[in-house]
């Protein structure tokens, strides 16, 4: 009888230590193990590189000639009121609109549901947005904001939307890209994030730079102004959650035909040649790569 307890209440202990074995490797997994898919970023970013390297060629557009206006009566105001010229600096053309970003980037309010009420201007935006918590803006808004600041400067500036693969996905980017005469070439400047990107040797980058990078898994990271660039990978770690955003909208680019103040209708894509578009007005790879027309023919005279 008494060996009978004793089986008794090691069968119960037994049980007991298997429901709590049990309960314990269930809270480890929901609440500590991070080798799921979802939670680790060297999966999520191989699955969007793959989607970039599987759409690298674009389809053959229109030689398209984008305009840059320098010349407009607002510019004038950008700069006596909100003294943009000394904010920029007299560096090159990147320094200078890198200056400009790492001002207004932290003094506008980030807001993804932003509804566009405003009239897509600086002038109009900057009097509702700056310094003003309660009146978040987007991405599209902060990046007009910054390109009639550098075409105000004489600055070659353009807006460009990013854009995703997924037709579920209805979250895009807009970022600026600015045309630097000492690398000869565009840069990309995100101003909702206050970033560009650079390649190993802190070179900054283009968007179809970075998209490229982006599909052969090459090294690029995206860093803040005034950042040391001695240590990049650990930038890159710092910067994870922006890498994979940009990364994810990189399937395509939307361009205007012309940048002024406000924001042009007429806009063409940039479009991979496997996906397909119902789309109308195609841009070639060509038009977007090389250095604004009248630019040319500037330093050509």
């Amino acid at each position: 009888m008494k060996n009978h307890k004793i089986i008794k209440r090691i069968i119960i202990c037994v049980l007991l230590l298997i429901f709590i074995t049990s309960i314990g490797f269930n809270i480890y997994f929901l609440f500590f193990d991070k080798v799921c898919y979802l939670q680790n970023p060297e999966e999520i970013y191989t699955m969007e590189a793959g989607i970039l390297r599987n759409n690298l060629e674009f389809t053959a557009g229109e030689d398209v000639e984008i305009t840059y206006d320098l010349s407009r009566e607002e510019y004038a105001v950008l700069i006596t009121d909100y003294q943009i010229d000394k904010i920029a600096g007299t560096g090159t053309e990147l320094e200078q609109a890198l200056n400009l970003m790492n001002e207004f980037a932290p003094r506008l309010q980030h807001d993804s549901y932003y509804d566009n009420h405003i009239e897509v201007n600086a002038l109009a935006l900057l009097e509702f947005s700056l310094d003003k918590k309660v009146h978040g803006i987007n991405c599209r808004a902060k990046a007009q904001i910054l390109n009639e600041m550098c075409l105000a400067l004489g600055i070659y500036s353009r807006k460009v939307w990013i854009m995703p693969n997924s037709g579920y996905d209805n979250d895009c980017h807009v970022v600026n890209e600015v045309w630097d005469t000492s690398l000869n070439k565009w840069v990309m400047l995100d101003i909702t994030n206050n970033q560009y990107w650079v390649d190993e040797e802190g070179t900054p980058l283009s968007i179809l730079e970075i998209r490229q990078k982006g599909a052969m898994q090459d090294f690029c990271t995206p860093v803040v102004p005034g950042e040391n660039l001695n240590n990049l990978n650990k930038l890159k770690q710092a910067h994870l959650a922006e890498f994979l955003y940009i990364m994810k909208n990189m399937t395509y680019m939307e361009y205007c035909d012309s940048y002024s103040v406000g924001e042009a209708e007429m806009q063409y894509l940039l479009f991979p040649e496997n996906l397909k578009t119902n789309y109308e007005y195609l841009i070639s790879e060509e038009a977007v790569s090389g250095p604004p027309a009248d630019f040319s023919e500037s330093k050509t005279d």
